[in-house]
């Protein structure tokens, strides 16, 4: 397949990605699918990182996750060199490294795994994973193959952001609306309140803060009370 052939078939795998709120792992699917059709690879893996953790979120088949995984617990690896220093590692032929992660060349030789190339998962200065391509026997990683890999992980990566700050304002978003249910809520207690014992709305809401810090209440739930149960202060 051509350098371009690679790239029109990586690219066609990923039209209609878009960002939801809730969804990560189908579009992390379709981008494995479309780096293992568009690179003729034995199948691939995502490794995402947060708060100094790692884990395999999608792989294809389990025997690659258990390969992925098998660099969390030993702390190291091809992808956590990648990831370390911020650029592709690509290996030939993963028996030649056993001395630098032997835990990992155990478990890719025990499921047939040759070769390998990491790619870190970045967008702009941001690095959320690696991007990990297998093969079953020797290869050579061409500059062309680690360029699409690269675009795809770009991809994924600019997608994992954009869901999670999509995430976060949803958020914010339910905090401010809580926030303002509340004081619409304490705002008609107050009105009941200063109606019943005939005085002002501020009379009325010291009342209600007194009466929940007796009662270790927030103001919220009082308000509550009075608005929807009929307490009375």
């Amino acid at each position: 397949m051509s350098d371009s052939d690679q790239l029109v078939t990586a690219l066609s795998g990923l039209v209609g990605l878009l960002p939801e709120p809730g969804d990560v792992i189908e579009p992390l699917h379709r981008v494995i699918d479309s780096a293992t059709d568009a690179l003729d690879v034995a199948g691939c893996a995502v490794l995402l990182v947060a708060d100094g953790h790692s884990g395999v979120v999608t792989a294809t088949g389990a025997a690659l996750a258990d390969v992925a995984l098998s660099q969390r617990s030993s702390e190291r690896g091809p992808a956590l060199d990648a990831l370390r220093h911020g650029e592709p590692v690509a290996v030939a032929d993963v028996r030649e490294r056993h001395a630098a992660w032997p835990e990992y060349t155990s478990v890719a030789v025990r499921h047939g795994v040759c070769a390998v190339a990491e790619i870190p998962m970045r967008s702009g200065a941001t690095t959320v994973g690696a991007l990990s391509l297998y093969a079953y026997h020797p290869r050579e990683w061409t500059e062309p193959e680690l360029s699409v890999g690269a675009l795809l992980a770009g991809m994924a990566a600019g997608h994992i952001l954009t869901v999670q700050r999509l995430r976060a304002q949803q958020r914010l978003t339910e905090q401010l609306q809580h926030a303002l249910d509340s004081r619409v809520l304490v705002e008609q207690a107050k009105g009941v309140l200063a109606n019943a014992r005939n005085t002002t709305p501020q009379a009325a809401y010291e009342l209600i803060r007194a009466h929940a810090r007796r009662h270790r209440l927030s103001v919220h739930a009082v308000a509550g009370g009075i608005v929807e149960l009929g307490l009375r202060l």
